[in-house]
């Protein structure tokens, strides 16, 4: 294939991204508004996004694999009819159960569509164009986060909340005629495989505990036997799900993907970059909000460049790890975070706008040059026959990343901001801000150390592929 021709065919990929990401984006501004609208408490709006990535992150790794077996552009088509249903579904709700519904069926649509998109881009670029690909893929990503919640913020203000809705669903609808004409279909060669019904009901259950568990400890407490039954659970399916893997041909979580160092290791770092990341930005939230001067506009502002400094480092960056290796700049890239995360250690509530600015610049960069530098990590430790399979568990590993970032955040902000408080602390806010940096600060350690054990190009390439699966179709466990 032609380089114009795969950057069109790219091309027509990225604009169901950037929809679908834009559309998560604009929950952030709408939710105010969905809790006065359906008369619920805000604790409880927490489902609102908790229904959404259960829904994502749980059908990420199963449509990957139908990918796979079914065809992937099959299941990119299926997806956004699905997200373009579901968001109209979510603007005519009538009730907030149907609401949640609608909000579970549209994290199904992105999951259809996520994975896919990922793993065309294994089939449409040599290795040594990877990296740009990757790199406009995470800017993409990122400029979808981005302009989601500004422009969610003005729509919601002149037209209500739904309009953010009809207007995604009528995008996605947009987005099926360059996907249906210009895409073509691939599929594994193992596409006779049966479908992995029992690890996808272990998957559900374990992730929905997973990520369910912050709301329950919220409204009943660590020592509630409703706390302990989901824990329980949780745990019960995660083993079921680990022991399901070792035993089916095709599982929906891929354990001989999983073992593989090269893969397992890029993909705990970007999860961990991820969850700092997500909990920097819910920090900020509150302690911007609540110094003098703040609100909720400010904030904003100051995501703007926290976002848009992600969007220029993301494709430079992906030039990059073309021509170095990704791991020289994964290990810069976390230095980077550590340096912005000492900044944020310095912040105080009469801090000028500038420095809180010019910290979050910095934070933003990092997270814009690790993204394809992980992903290309990842990608290439993946065998062709299964990159709906690697790339659907990627992106459920880079998916539990944000809501744990922002739940742990929150968690550590108030109980230090509450604490500081009662002490009389002189500056409460600042200091809650410091435990949050504080501990991202040891998360982000960690994936500097994991980082110094990634493996260069010419390890990848003496280290074995992935074998098919032998004539009984139990999977192979290669470890590097």
């Amino acid at each position: 294939m032609d380089s114009r021709t795969a950057w069109k065919i790219y091309a027509a990929l990225l604009f169901g991204t950037f929809v679908t990401i834009e559309a998560a984006a604009f929950q952030a501004p709408a939710l105010p508004s969905l809790t006065r609208h359906f008369g619920i408490p805000i604790n409880l709006a927490a489902l609102v996004l908790m229904s959404y990535f259960v829904g994502l992150t749980v059908f990420a790794p199963i449509m990957g694999r139908l990918g796979d077996q079914r065809g992937r552009k099959r299941v990119l088509l299926a997806g956004l009819l699905v997200f373009a249903l579901s968001e109209f579904a979510a603007a005519a709700a009538a009730s907030f159960h149907v609401f949640l519904a609608a909000r579970f069926a549209q994290g199904l649509g992105v999951a259809c569509i996520l994975p896919g998109v990922f793993a065309y881009i294994g089939h449409l670029f040599p290795e040594q164009r990877r990296g740009m690909a990757l790199g406009i893929f995470a800017m993409t990503m990122t400029l979808g986060a981005a302009s989601g919640g500004l422009l969610g913020g003005l729509l919601i203000d002149r037209l209500g909340w739904p309009s953010v809705y009809w207007i995604s669903g009528l995008l996605a609808l947009a987005g099926l005629v360059p996907v249906a004409l210009l895409v073509p279909d691939i599929r594994s060669e193992r596409s006779d495989a049966p479908f992995d019904l029992k690890g996808a009901l272990y998957l559900f259950t374990t992730i929905a505990a997973l990520l369910s568990l912050p709301t329950w400890i919220g409204n009943f407490g660590f020592r509630s036997p409703y706390t302990a039954v989901i824990v329980v659970t949780g745990l019960l399916g995660l083993a079921l799900l680990w022991r399901n893997g070792q035993r089916v041909a095709a599982p929906v979580i891929d354990i001989a993907i999983l073992r593989r160092t090269a893969f397992a290791l890029p993909s705990a770092i970007y999860w961990l970059h991820l969850l700092s990341f997500s909990g920097v930005v819910y920090a900020l939230a509150f302690f911007i909000n609540g110094r003098p001067g703040g609100s909720a506009a400010q904030f904003g502002f100051v995501t703007l460049f926290l976002y848009g400094s992600s969007v220029l480092a993301s494709p430079l960056a992906g030039r990059l790890v073309d021509r170095i290796a990704p791991r020289h700049v994964t290990t810069a890239a976390l230095a980077v975070m550590l340096a912005g995360l000492a900044l944020l250690l310095t912040l105080r509530s009469d801090t000028p706008l500038w420095f809180v600015i010019a910290t979050v610049c910095v934070l933003g960069l990092a997270m814009g040059c690790n993204t394809p530098a992980v992903m290309k990590l990842a990608l290439g430790a993946v065998p062709p026959e299964r990159l709906g399979a690697g790339t659907g568990l990627f992106s459920t590993l880079r998916d539990l990343g944000a809501p744990t970032g922002s739940s742990v955040s929150l968690a550590a902000f108030s109980a230090s901001l509450a604490f500081h408080k009662q002490q009389g602390t002189p500056d409460a806010l600042a200091a809650a801000l410091g435990t949050v940096g504080w501990l991202l600060a040891g998360l982000i350690g960690l994936a500097l150390l994991l980082s110094l054990r990634l493996e260069g190009k010419r390890a990848q390439q003496e280290n074995p592929r992935l074998s098919q699966p032998p004539r009984d179709g139990r999977p192979v466990d290669q470890r590097t």
